[in-house]
């Protein structure tokens, strides 16, 4: 059983270096994705950016709110998995 303590920490961790990590990856999708609609590679970059400071704020909020700590860590940890994925795919599919 995970003390109070701990699952604060882990909690805290989670949202802030995890959703770190789920930012930074549908940050790179976003921008991938939009470039391979045609968008430019710079400008994609900026929309993308701008996004990722409300899908940070998003993920924040998720964290606090879901209740298992297990759920938690399995949606960080496979939406950073799957939205880099999908951003290597696009990005090979451009190639």
């Amino acid at each position: 059983m995970v003390t109070a303590a701990v699952s604060g920490l882990l909690r805290v961790t989670g949202a802030v270096l995890g959703g770190y990590a789920v930012t930074a990856a549908l940050v790179a999708l976003v921008a991938v994705a939009l470039a391979a609609l045609g968008m430019a590679r710079s400008e994609a970059v900026v929309a993308a950016s701008l996004l990722g400071f409300v899908l940070y704020l998003l993920v924040l909020l998720w964290a606090f709110s879901v209740r298992s700590l297990a759920r938690l860590w399995a949606g960080l940890v496979g939406g950073t998995a799957l939205a880099y994925g999908m951003a290597l795919v696009i990005q090979r599919q451009m190639a």
